[in-house]
């Protein structure tokens, strides 16, 4: 009568053994897929644009996806009808989280801004993606910006102490710049400067 209790035992300890290792393997799955993120499940620049466009149908000025916060959020900035309006955006659900509008001085209105139309440029998700080919770090967030009628993504990665910029031209996903900056370097050199 005693082995035939051990055996259901064994086998019960097994099976829960079984489970515990499954469930483990998914958990680190899972783990794997949230690291690697970054930009899966976020809303696209294209919708972005539109949402910003219908709120106020001028010239796109900046797009910034910022992951510096506890939430990621994009900030859209558009310049229409003398007035600067600023727009943040939940990353995950494109829902307005802050709207401002700021009346331009006369100073700012002469000032000429590069406007940004994503029509026909990469996805953020293939720029972050090139920008990561070239530098190991954790993607930190990406800006869009143009220069002398050139669309480019300006990302960020941070690899320890080290934050890279990387620009990958928009149009067509090559590498325009990189710039690796050490912190820990620049907080030596502000140290150096207190003592004086």
């Amino acid at each position: 009568m005693k082995k035939l209790m051990y055996i259901p035992l064994a086998v019960g300890v097994l099976a829960f053994g079984g489970i515990a290792l499954a469930n483990s393997q998914t958990s680190t799955e899972v783990k794997n897929d949230t690291e690697k993120v970054s930009t899966e499940k976020l809303v696209g620049i294209e919708e972005i644009s539109a949402k910003s466009l219908e709120r106020a149908n001028g010239n796109i000025t900046d797009i910034e996806l910022d992951m510096d916060d506890k939430k990621a959020h994009y900030e859209v900035e558009v310049d229409f009808d003398g007035y600067e309006y600023d727009f943040d955006f939940d990353a995950y659900t494109g829902e307005v989280i802050e709207e401002t509008r700021e009346k331009k001085d006369a100073d700012d209105a002469k000032e000429s801004t590069d406007t940004i139309a994503t029509e026909g440029l990469i996805s953020s998700d293939q720029a972050i993606a090139v920008a990561l080919e070239q530098v190991n770090g954790t993607f930190d967030g990406f800006e869009l910006k143009t220069k002398n009628g050139i669309a480019y993504y300006e990302i960020e990665v941070q690899d320890g102490t080290i934050e890279h910029e990387i620009e990958v031209d928009a149009k067509d996903g090559a590498i325009l710049k990189i710039e690796s900056d050490d912190e820990d370097e620049d907080e030596d050199d502000v140290d150096d400067d207190d003592r004086d």
